[in-house]
């Protein structure tokens, strides 16, 4: 096989392994940048050459066959092959040690946990002490790295990185099977179920509007996971970072209501700790894996 040939037979084989993933040809076209017909006729154009059908639509989205489950295989163990061959450097595997991160629940969920898991590929010799809470350090001295909602103001502080946390409605799709897709947004706050955070109304002017114009608040709580567990169990309609929405199987988002937010955060670090090869290694790492959200 010509090298032309293989690399058309592994996009194929990538929009396939990427659709699986999401389990919508949608999804995943918006993840990659693509549009949603070519993803669809590379998995169709897949099939035809295996003589195989890989992917099958059903109620809960895309779902593999069993001759898609072996592709799958064959396709991942290809993907895994592609990022060594990207990452590889003699000096990765030198870097050990602990690296101490602080982040607030809502950042380890919606964003910190999609820019590791190759991490630890790459670095086994690294270990990530993650800490949770409500409360940001008071002494950064603390901590080797933080994610923070606020705009560091200690003169310790060193920002390694800022980036934009975007935010959409979402709502099961059991719920809009009973309750139905809201028309707008005046149609949301008069007849619709709203599940709140409790501190977003403090973070924007456009949600307190909202939020105080809704007619059915039936649930407000402090946890982001309560709130994802709110939304999937069809309880109302909720606010949520689009990185996890989109990720979650059973939710739809809400884009034709045109209401988004977003939300600045900030990494940071202290002056001893900021050059350390590790931590150096782990920024560059999440700014790699933030470019590809």
């Amino acid at each position: 096989m010509r090298i032309g040939d293989k690399l058309i037979l592994i996009r194929r084989i990538f929009c396939f392994l990427e659709t699986a993933k999401e389990g919508a040809v949608s999804k995943a076209a918006l993840k990659n940048g693509l549009k949603q017909s070519n993803m669809s006729a590379a998995i169709r154009e897949l099939e035809e050459k295996t003589q195989c059908r890989l992917l099958t639509r059903t109620s809960r989205g895309m779902v593999m066959t069993d001759a898609g489950k072996k592709v799958y295989e064959i396709a991942c163990n290809i993907d895994k092959a592609v990022a060594d061959v990207d990452e590889f450097s003699l000096s990765k595997a030198t870097l050990s040690g602990s690296i101490r991160l602080w982040t607030s629940d809502a950042l380890a969920a919606a964003y910190l946990s999609y820019c590791l898991p190759g991490f630890y590929d790459l670095y086994p010799d690294v270990h990530i002490d993650i800490v949770t809470s409500i409360e940001a350090p008071k002494v950064l001295y603390e901590v080797d790295l933080a994610l923070v909602f606020e705009e560091p103001r200690q003169s310790s502080a060193v920002v390694l990185m800022k980036h934009n946390l975007k935010f959409g409605l979402f709502a099961s799709m059991d719920y809009l099977s009973r309750n139905g897709y809201p028309k707008d947004l005046n149609d949301l706050q008069e007849n619709h179920k709203l599940c709140v955070r409790d501190n977003f109304s403090s973070v924007w002017e456009k949600w307190k509007n909202l939020q105080d114009g809704s007619k059915h608040i039936v649930a407000t709580t402090n946890s982001s996971s309560m709130l994802m567990h709110l939304t999937r169990d069809g309880i109302g309609i909720a606010l949520h970072p689009m990185s996890i929405g989109l990720k979650e199987q059973n939710l739809v988002h809400l884009g034709k209501l045109k209401f988004s937010l977003s939300h600045p955060f900030w990494i940071i670090s202290h002056v001893d700790a900021k050059d350390q090869p590790k931590i150096r290694a782990l920024i560059n790492y999440i700014k790699e894996a933030t470019a590809q959200l």
